[in-house]
């Protein structure tokens, strides 16, 4: 009875702004006008901000490629510590970044950000030894935390849920997967008097700089502060949004009754194996993909080039399977586990086939690899859609960068030197880490289809306006273990 007079109070006051969302909101040209506008703005600055973190990380291996573990006189698994090294760094700043995503606007947290990052990247260059080389990559780290847990968050703030799957595609992309390798290649054939390697870091480094002084003036802190909004769009992006019943509102106090609602969630759980086990086969393909591939046989220039065919597979892969998100309704949890496993049989083509006598076979496992970012991909958007209330966004989000991290620094330790560059060990843990992920893409699917079934039994099916209820959430902050009307996608 109680739930049925809290509902009634609630429609009681919101009528009037439903109205008002109807009129001058829901028009295709209104809605439309917005979407590209957010879309030609704040798309293409996230997609430069992500693409140039992984760049980044990525230029290590590269320059592993080009000489980099012989000048610095790096020594058994100390490679493989300055892939976990990273992780470290990054995982000690997630706390604080629990905090500060309440606190600080947004937009600007993340052009700082990136500003320094690639201002710390730029001293790898004059790295000589283990020591120094870890401690840049400890401080990379510690300045990269914040860039996965706040695209998240505007994954949420600026689309709605079924655009959402798509646009994170486009921002958690491989490019520079691709372009690195071909980068490298560009700078091995440059002939200047510093050691290739250096100029990975610095040219990377300086670019990275431009772009964060670029995303401090360009992206909003939210769409009602939007430049290239008018005042009537800002208004009516805070309704076009109002209907993920997510909220945009990025600056509400820290409640900690959200922060234990999602522990007690066996999805979030779910979601903490998964993304444990894609980072170990991250960390591995991050740092070691272009070493595996070299061992087949190449040169160090042809191995930049042969590395780039794996980020161009995820790529397509995972723009193909988040465009079929927005047509069928409901099968994120499904392309999530059959994304997994060409990834699963590349692994175990790697891990049972001869270089000496299948060699192409064995370079075609390393491609189909690839397939392993379109789970985390479909994962991403489904946490944005999914999780409702800022402070619970903001835990949830940290979470999954610290669970991201957690496997980032398990994973290099899988590949010992000695098995260079077969890895046999790991690859087989790749192996394994591929399994857990198709097996956590159909338990999220049941618990969620199980909890709409739930809500629909004890709170009937929601038939109130989505647009009135998402303003009414905006403004209380609601979780969406708290609103009733809330049904999770999958």
């Amino acid at each position: 009875m109680a739930d049925r007079a809290s509902k009634s109070s609630l429609s009681a006051d919101i009528p009037v702004i439903a109205e008002d969302a109807q009129s001058e909101m829901l028009t295709a040209a209104l809605n439309n006008r917005l979407r590209w506008k957010t879309d030609l703005v704040v798309l293409p600055l996230i997609v430069l901000t992500s693409t140039l973190a992984f760049l980044d990380k990525n230029g290590m291996a590269y320059a592993a490629v080009y000489g980099m573990k012989k000048d610095a006189h790096l020594v058994g698994q100390e490679y493989s510590w300055l892939g976990s090294i990273f992780y470290f760094g990054y995982l000690a700043m997630e706390f604080p970044i629990l905090w500060l995503l309440t606190k600080v606007p947004i937009g600007k947290f993340v052009g700082i950000t990136v500003f320094i990052w690639g201002g710390i990247l730029c001293c790898m260059a004059a790295c000589h030894s283990f020591a120094g080389l870890a401690t840049v990559r400890f401080f990379l780290g510690v300045f990269e935390a914040g860039i996965l847990p706040s695209l998240m968050i505007m994954n949420s703030m600026w689309y709605r849920r079924e655009e959402q799957p798509l646009r994170t595609a486009l921002w958690y992309n491989t490019l520079a997967g691709i372009f690195g390798g071909i980068l490298s290649y560009a700078i091995g054939k440059m002939h200047a008097p510093l050691a290739t390697w250096k100029y990975i870091f610095l040219i990377y480094g300086s670019v990275t700089m431009g772009v964060g002084i670029l995303v401090f003036f360009a992206l909003p802190d939210s769409p009602s502060k939007a430049w290239f909004f008018n005042a009537e769009e800002k208004k009516a992006a805070v309704i076009r949004l109002a209907e993920n019943q997510t909220g945009v509102n990025s600056h509400k106090n820290w409640k900690m009754p959200q922060v234990l609602e999602a522990l007690k969630d066996p999805k979030y759980w779910c979601v903490a194996l998964f993304v444990i086990a894609q980072s170990i086969t991250n960390a591995g393909i991050t740092n070691f993909n272009p070493l595996i591939i070299k061992g087949y046989g190449f040169s160090a220039s042809k191995t930049t080039l042969m590395a780039t065919p794996q980020a161009a597979v995820a790529l397509v892969a995972q723009i193909f399977c988040t465009t079929l998100t927005f047509y069928i309704p409901n099968i994120r949890c499904i392309l999530w586990v059959l994304s997994a496993l060409p990834a699963l049989a590349g692994a175990i083509m790697i891990h049972v086939l001869k270089i000496a006598s299948a060699r192409t076979a064995s370079l075609a496992g390393v491609y189909l690899m690839g397939f392993y970012n379109v789970s985390w991909v479909l994962m991403l958007s489904l946490q944005s859609s999914n999780t409702a209330g800022m402070t619970k966004k903001s835990f949830v989000s940290v979470s999954i960068a610290i669970f991201y991290a957690v496997g980032n620094i398990v994973g290099p330790q899988f590949f010992l030197t000695s098995q260079s560059p077969k890895y046999s060990l790991g690859i087989g843990a790749m192996l394994c880490c591929f399994a857990i992920m198709a097996a956590t893409g159909i338990l999220y699917g049941v618990l969620v289809f199980a909890e709409n079934r739930r809500r629909d039994r004890v709170f009937g099916i929601p038939e109130r306006d989505r647009v009135a209820v998402g303003l009414a959430i905006e403004d209380s902050d609601q979780t969406d273990g708290q609103n009733k009307e809330f049904r999770y996608v999958y």
